[in-house]
């Protein structure tokens, strides 16, 4: 008995070796309505580093948030946030950026000009996104 308990744990050693890891995926939108697609779209130099954590802190927002879904493909979107950036001290600690909300059919939402320092950027993603859920609400309620 022992050895054939053995066989049968070593038989399924290599199912859990293989199987892999998989990030979280964007549910089926038709059959969970209230998730939004977005998309960030960015556009900073290579040595804005203040913007460049803006933008990554807005996409772990969208990652964490349960009425958003993150994707990649522009035709997957219902809305498009472009983010554009500048750096404006000699340190990287401070950017200035605008924010604006685009719909899939190209009409420009909303716009925003945020002051973002490295420190805060985390805060800054999520009361952004905030913001974004708010004006989408607004948008659908229009509609």
């Amino acid at each position: 008995m022992p050895r054939l308990l053995l066989i049968l744990s070593l038989s399924f050693v290599p199912w859990f070796a293989t199987t892999p890891a998989q990030a979280a995926d964007c549910p089926n939108i038709n059959a969970h309505p209230g998730i939004t697609t977005v998309i960030v779209q960015d556009d900073y130099g290579e040595k804005d580093q203040s913007a460049k954590a803006y933008v990554v802190a807005l996409q772990d927002a969208i990652k964490k948030s349960p009425n958003f879904c993150l994707v990649e493909d522009v035709r997957a979107a219902t809305y498009a946030l472009d983010v554009a950036g500048i750096d404006i001290d000699e340190d990287h600690e401070r950017a200035a950026l605008s924010v604006v909300i685009v719909s899939e059919r190209g009409m420009m939402v909303s716009h925003w000009v945020r002051m973002s320092s490295v420190s805060n950027v985390d805060k800054n993603g999520e009361d952004d996104l905030h913001k974004v859920d708010r004006v989408i609400r607004r948008v659908k309620r229009q509609k």
